[in-house]
């Protein structure tokens, strides 16, 4: 016959020490439940202070993980002689110091009153192909719009200058505007690269000039409706400045990029020559259009853009020293 161990109130010792565990098992498994779900609170009110933005500037956000890109911009070059040999020595420096990934030439080529002669652009374009990282020429109007022909100067410069990128290898895909195919863009780690016709000076023919603004206005809007899922950030190359000088002649296109700009609501950088004077402003309502102006001459700036930033332009002018 079997012996059953009892305590107290003839309850077998067995069956209680089962009971007991279970008891103090539940409790702390309680205990810790409460207590992880308080600490996530505390963590989350944190994290998120009322009144602070959800990721502070030059904070990196943790939800994306681009890569940077890093490009150079030149522009309003060569006026003269020593501006070509600056830019002889600029593009020497370039080749060995840069790690840029591609350069842009946003416009002007020589100065407004010289003859737009075809020699000019066969001479620049030449200079030009000397750089070893792929580059991109984008409309200037000292050698298009200033010229006593201006549709002889575009066909000049379509000649030496249209898909000028093709010269070099390059990894991303070039899309063009069927309309107007001097208008590019692509997309790299995240960003959108868009160059445009906008260049500044006389209207010549109102119909022709609100038409080509018309149409950068739709590569804008169709550029963004179609990679916004695949982007953080956008870059445009424009040669004008179209808000000091004689604003209310672009905005055609710039009350539509202002407002493709707005519904992108993420980071857009636009940058222009023109002006021959550095600066970065905000010239807009919208405050996620970053504008800046580069100096041009035998100057160059790189441009880093870090999609994971929420500001995520940075500019170096020193780079080649």
């Amino acid at each position: 016959m079997k012996i059953q161990a009892k305590i107290g109130l003839g309850i077998p010792w067995k069956s209680l020490t089962v009971k007991l565990m279970c008891l103090f098992l539940c409790a702390g498994l309680a205990i810790c439940c409460s207590s992880s779900s308080d600490d996530k609170k505390a963590q989350s009110d944190d994290d998120n202070p009322v009144g602070e933005d959800d990721n502070p500037v030059g904070e990196v956000n943790p939800a994306q993980t681009f890569p940077t890109t890093l490009f150079t911009v030149i522009g309003d070059v060569p006026y003269n002689d020593d501006q070509r040999s600056g830019l002889i020595a600029m593009i020497d420096a370039h080749n060995t110091k840069a790690a840029s990934e591609f350069v842009v030439h946003i416009g002007d080529i020589k100065p407004g009153a010289d003859p737009c002669d075809e020699l000019v652009y066969d001479d620049i374009s030449g200079l030009l192909k000397k750089f070893k990282t792929p580059t991109f020429m984008v409309l200037g109007d000292n050698e298009y719009n200033d010229c006593d022909n201006p549709q002889d100067a575009l066909a000049l410069w379509i000649e030496y200058f249209l898909h000028f990128n093709d010269n070099w290898e390059f990894s991303h895909t070039v899309e063009y505007q069927e309309v107007r195919p001097e208008n590019f863009a692509w997309v790299e780690n995240g960003v959108l690269f868009l160059g445009l016709n906008l260049v500044g000076s006389s209207v010549h023919d109102q119909a022709e000039w609100d038409k080509r603004l018309a149409d950068d206005a739709d590569w804008v809007e169709q550029q963004f409706e179609l990679q916004k899922d695949d982007i953080e950030a956008a870059v445009l190359f424009g040669h004008a400045n179209m808000t000091e000088v004689g604003p209310e002649k672009f905005e055609t296109f710039t009350d539509r990029f202002r407002a493709s700009a707005k519904a992108f609501d993420k980071p857009v950088l636009y940058i222009q020559g023109d002006g021959h004077v550095w600066f970065e402003n905000r010239p807009w309502p919208e405050e996620n259009i970053l504008r800046v102006q580069i100096e041009g001459g035998a100057n160059a700036v790189q441009v880093t853009v870090d999609p994971d930033l929420r500001n995520p332009f940075s500019f170096d002018r020193k780079f080649l020293e």
